[in-house]
């Protein structure tokens, strides 16, 4: 895997001396260290030019910002000149130069694709300086504003990873921190993960974040310089393929990790049992194994991966969860002690039909009242149905709907839509009603958001369209349109 993470822990931790060159398409930075720790940053990146980052840090005004070529000089430094033409102090300079060092290293953190090296070099500086910029903070802040991407997975898998103490444990939160403790080594990544319950964006970033921290080592460690994880096997590598494809069919990371690990999971199937393959001990009781078929639902029910996923795709989805459900009924007949098997199995299969009715039942009721504007009622019925079927994202859809119809249930709405939102991802129309949700509330740059993020997963959503060009200023509708509150997604409302 060619990323900066990689390229910082190992100038971190073997103190190395010397410059660090990235680049990518136009983009090009040079970083500089000494016993490693980051002397320096340079970036032709306008965004990251030093004039920028002291206006967006509340340095300088927006007039000086204006006036920044008078107090360009040959031969010295913009920063030298503005605290000499007293425009700026010494200590806001200070900060502005660590601002902006960080701002050009994160800035690198998106790409798995840039071209990377170091030179080493003599000391840039005889006496001892003061490390300005953190590494292992950068590191920190680097990996959680990652997105999940298929190289991440490629590097550790098949591998074991071993916690291990460090400098740098106070750096984990509580739920890193209960992960890393769990890493004896004695399990492959992805059967911890399984057996963790863990969501994939977050588990492999945490994984870097351990190995780059120096928090945790492969078993058998690789050199640092000619470790090159192995191949994916084919049908991951046309995963990866098929996801860097699918452009503006969905953006969503999360969704791209669950499929990328569906797959995964799918082709390992000839190697686990049922246990093995809902992440359960032998000793699980039915509360247990309904709970790990229920959390695997809501990660790989094929619904949940939208209705333009490649046709081969789909057919592999479509079949990992049917052994998921093979292996879900075959272990709740077999923990059933009190009745013969096949009549357990017949139990289980009525019971999830009445199941299933009684929710959808709920749902209509809610649904007919939502139409008729009595929304009150309608939330009733739709809490109730949401309780007894909770991997439905349009009974969270109209749940949030009705909320946000009622007066002081705006933060109820919002997880609600919300929950809609992540359990259909591919769906615009959850993430459009939270954007009109903040905008009423008076929150413009969330509601700019998530119209931003509907028509990346529609491009031509009328509703979002139109709500960015009234938000732009560029294309206000005087006579108003139709609103999203109003559409007949669930039925149009009764006159």
């Amino acid at each position: 895997m060619n990323h900066v993470a990689l390229s910082l822990k190992d100038i971190y931790f073997s103190k190395r001396t010397g410059r660090l060159a990235f680049s990518r398409g136009g983009i090009q930075k040079s970083f500089f260290f000494q016993d490693g720790g980051m002397l320096f940053a340079k970036s032709n990146v306008s965004e990251e030019r030093l004039g920028e980052i002291l206006l967006r840090t509340g340095k300088i005004s927006a007039e000086t910002h204006q006036q920044i070529s008078r107090f360009v000089q040959p031969n010295l430094l913009l920063g030298e000149s503005l605290v000499q033409n007293k425009a700026l102090s010494q200590r806001d300079l200070y900060d502005g130069l660590l601002a902006q060092m960080y701002a050009i290293m994160l800035g690198c953190f998106v790409f798995f694709d840039g071209e990377i090296a170091f030179q080493d070099r003599e000391r840039f500086l005889d006496a001892e300086f003061e490390l300005r910029v953190s590494v292992p903070l950068l590191l920190e802040r680097g990996v959680r504003s990652m997105s999940f991407h298929p190289a991440l997975h490629a590097f550790f898998s098949g591998k074991t990873l071993v916690s291990k103490t460090g400098t740098f444990e106070s750096y984990l939160d509580d739920k890193e921190r209960a992960l890393w403790s769990r890493l004896d080594g004695s399990k492959a990544i992805e059967y911890v993960m399984t057996r963790e319950a863990a969501e994939p964006n977050w588990y492999w970033k945490t994984l870097l974040l351990f190995y780059t921290l120096d928090l945790a080592d492969f078993k058998s460690a690789p050199g640092r310089e000619t470790e090159v994880a192995p191949p994916p096997p084919p049908q991951m590598a046309e995963a990866e393929t098929a996801i860097a494809k699918r452009g503006g069919d969905s953006k969503s990371e999360d969704l791209d990790a669950r499929l990328y690990e569906a797959l995964e999971l799918r082709r390992k199937l000839g190697t686990l049992d049922q246990y093995q393959l809902l992440g359960l001990s032998r000793t699980a009781d039915e509360t247990e194994i309904k709970k790990a078929y229920f959390r695997l639902a809501r990660l790989y029910h094929p619904d949940l991966f939208g209705r333009n996923l490649d046709p081969g795709m789909r057919s592999q989805i479509e079949e990992l969860f049917d052994q998921i459900t093979k292996a879900y009924r075959a272990l709740s007949t077999r923990s059933s002690n009190d009745v013969a098997p096949a009549a357990a199995a017949v139990k289980v299969e009525d019971e999830g039909k009445d199941f299933g009715k009684s929710a959808d039942t709920r749902f209509r009721q809610g649904k007919t009242l939502y139409s008729q504007a009595r929304y009150e009622e309608a939330v009733q019925y739709l809490e109730e149905a949401v309780r007894l079927k909770e991997d439905k994202g349009d009974y969270f859809l109209l749940l949030a709907m009705a909320e946000s119809k009622i007066r002081g249930q705006s933060k109820k709405a919002e997880r609600d839509f919300l929950r809609a939102i992540e359990l259909e991802p591919w769906n615009p129309e959850a993430v459009i009603g939270l954007g009109l949700l903040y905008k009423r509330e008076g929150m413009m740059t969330r509601a700019k958001r998530q119209f931003e993020r509907a028509i990346e997963i529609d491009a031509q959503h009328p509703t979002a369209r139109q709500e960015l060009e009234n938000m732009a200023g560029t294309g206000e509708d005087k006579k108003g349109h139709k609103g999203f509150f109003s559409t007949d997604i669930f039925g149009s409302k009764k006159k």
